[in-house]
């Protein structure tokens, strides 16, 4: 086959984009990156041109204001919610200017930015969600406060909003006064937040479906992955996965997609509940997410199959994938374990042969270890501010479960 001509216009630059791009650029796909100034794409050898155009607000309109007069024609593939809500909101105008966005219904994209839609949408599909409550006024601060169980959750309605400001997913209140006071803050913000019951159970019952439906809701794949730990414990990014198959997960993720009436690549995350042994609904994300380094290890090569697609190439086949393959962020991870035995819940034994594996890593890679040298300065220069009593400025946290 003809090497790829067509460029690919990446938006977003964390370790999303990084896996993206890796995957195209390997492929001799050329590539063009719209991100921050110093990220980890930025420092690939397969960054292709990469563009700074910052990040934090107004980041969407210097992402559109630059596709305006950039390479009109390219696929433009999301590796952030920013990037899925850019396209939902001006597809017709980048199909004008010649760009081919990803495949999705718009209106169904921007229903899973919100959360609260899609816990509203899980309720008249039938898929089980933990209680959840929106609070647009002081009646529902006074609602959740009264009604919902010590500790609970404020999570954000937009994630990639609450990323300019925040590290971490949510805040884990536990009094009615902690809540009264997160909503001020919140509010000062412009950050909208519903409240969320903690669904109970280890950190290990967190389950994820990953699935491509085509314009006829049929699945070009499928994969089923666990998290085995997060961090922070409770409602943090995983930092620990295995691929494996779980029938029961992706009958329920399917449903899921399905009913909402999705078109394109996603993921939806359960979680078992311990005290009824079902799986509930935490979140859906419509894009890469940031383990798209192994469903690609695991032999999904996702970003070259949805390039592949939208420019009518053939390939790669994703008619299977391997169980078993791991995905591991070890300084996440160590501090995940510390927490779980302060807890009693993890011995030092069980935490060492939990790691006894063959491991893959997000971010290294031997043909390219530039980012890998990048993100470890990077840390080093935190601990050393922590060190010497220095505010460390808050970090984007990586999107995606």
């Amino acid at each position: 086959m003809s090497a790829p001509t067509t460029p690919a216009v990446l938006l977003g630059a964390g370790v999303n984009g990084l896996s993206v791009a890796r995957s195209l650029g390997r492929a001799g796909v050329p590539l063009y990156v719209l991100g921050a100034a110093n990220s980890l794409v930025s420092n690939s050898r397969y960054r292709g041109r990469y563009v700074a155009l910052g990040g934090g607000d107004g980041m969407q309109a210097r992402w559109l204001e630059w596709l305006r007069t950039g390479p009109h024609g390219a696929v433009v593939l999301p590796c952030g919610d920013d990037g899925l809500e850019l396209v939902a909101r001006n597809r017709a105008e980048l199909a004008a200017l010649g760009y081919v966005p990803i495949e999705a219904d718009d209106d169904v994209l921007l229903a899973m930015l919100d959360k609260h839609r899609q816990y509203e949408l899980a309720a008249q599909i039938g898929v089980p969600a933990p209680r959840t409550l929106t609070i647009q006024s002081d009646s529902d601060v006074d609602a959740a406060a009264a009604s919902f169980p010590y500790p609970c959750a404020l999570k954000p309605l937009q994630s990639h909003v609450w990323a300019r400001h925040f590290t971490g997913k949510v805040i884990v209140v536990s009094s009615a006064d902690e809540l009264r006071q997160a909503i001020v803050r919140m509010r000062a913000l412009g950050i909208d937040m519903l409240a969320t019951e903690i669904v109970a159970g280890r950190e290990d019952q967190y389950y994820g479906y990953y699935s491509y439906l085509d314009e006829r809701g049929e699945p070009l794949f499928e994969m089923t992955k666990q998290k085995i730990r997060q961090y922070p414990r409770g409602f943090g990014v995983g930092c620990y996965h295995v691929t494996n198959w779980d029938p029961e997960v992706a009958e329920m993720g399917l449903r899921f997609m399905r009913g909402v009436g999705m078109r394109g690549l996603a993921n939806v995350e359960f979680k078992r509940d311990a005290r009824d042994g079902r799986l509930k609904l935490i979140e859906l994300n419509h894009r890469f997410t940031a383990i798209n380094e192994l469903v690609r290890l695991a032999g999904l090569d996702l970003a070259l199959f949805t390039y592949n697609r939208l420019t009518g190439r053939d390939g790669p086949s994703l008619a299977s994938y391997r169980r078993g393959v791991r995905l591991w962020y070890p300084v996440e991870d160590l501090r995940s374990m510390r927490e779980a035995r302060a807890a009693g819940e993890l011995s030092m034994g069980s935490a060492a042969r939990s790691v006894l594996h063959r491991q893959h890593f997000p971010i290294f890679s031997w043909d390219d270890p530039r980012p890998s040298l990048f993100s470890n300065a990077r840390l080093v220069r935190r601990v050393v501010r922590r060190l010497s009593g220095r505010r460390t400025p808050p970090s984007h946290p990586a999107a995606g479960s």
